[in-house]
């Protein structure tokens, strides 16, 4: 399973998370802009492969859909923005 898609969370106004594993930086960051420069049935895993640290610079990151109320994924160290 691919799981959702770029366009599957446009549709619902869900934004993607991403978190670099080096630093534990993280942003949330909205799906509209993601699906100007990526296609549409780009799954979010994948956004990933497509992002670097804004604060770091590494290229390890990962990203899932940005659910809310959900709170924090487990197992990731989130920072005050």
């Amino acid at each position: 399973a691919v799981g959702p898609r770029l366009e599957d969370l446009a549709r619902q106004d869900v934004p993607v998370a991403a978190w670099c594993q080096a630093c534990g930086h993280h942003k949330v960051l909205p799906a509209g802009p993601l699906l100007e420069r990526l296609d549409r049935r780009t799954a979010v895993a994948a956004v990933a492969r497509r992002l670097s640290c804004s604060a770091c610079g590494s290229r390890r990151i990962e990203t899932r859909p940005h659910y809310a109320g959900l709170g924090v994924v487990a197992g990731h160290r989130w920072h005050g923005e």
